[in-house]
């Protein structure tokens, strides 16, 4: 059954927004390795593919419902970061954004009876509560290191990160 077209366009705003995440998170990975955290640099590269990832599968499933997948422009942004907790803060706020969005694609898919996209954003539903867990985790504890100011203590964190 093709897609609706309200919901073509509400999934085309979640793969544009899947796009935006993983630049920002190249772009905290950039600015994290200029840090010298290569663990945490390590863990926001990670991010990105995963992000790469969840636009080709949106992506897919666009067209699998015989829609057209739109690519759209979306915001670049720069960071420079004094501490990793101020990335992992950034990396939270993402994660909450994109919850939002696929929260709201979900409700329209209720709405509109479109039981498919509703199985197909149960997926993302579920690896969303994955992703805020993880940054919420990294975010707290970074922030508590920085605050003791502890650097043997993130170094140890750092490296413990690079290993994912």
């Amino acid at each position: 059954m093709k897609i609706e077209t309200d919901i073509e366009l509400i999934l085309n705003e979640q793969v544009r927004h899947e796009f935006e995440s993983a630049y920002a998170y190249l772009g905290l990975c950039s600015a994290l390795n200029a840090l010298n955290f290569d663990g945490f640099a390590h863990w926001m590269r990670k991010q990105y593919r995963e992000e790469l990832e969840h636009a080709d599968r949106l992506s897919d499933y666009i067209q699998s419902r015989q829609g057209v997948v739109q690519l759209q422009d979306f915001k670049v942004k720069n960071f420079t970061l004094k501490c990793p907790c101020e990335a992992f803060k950034m990396a939270y706020d993402l994660e909450v954004s994109n919850t939002k969005n696929i929260h709201r694609a979900y409700e329209l898919a209720v709405k509109k009876h479109d039981y498919p996209t509703q199985v197909c954003l149960q997926w993302f539903i579920t690896e969303q509560v994955e992703e805020e867990e993880q940054c919420s985790h990294y975010m707290g504890l970074t922030h508590r290191i920085a605050t003791d100011g502890n650097l043997q203590a993130m170094m140890e964190l750092d490296r413990i990160a690079g290993e994912r």
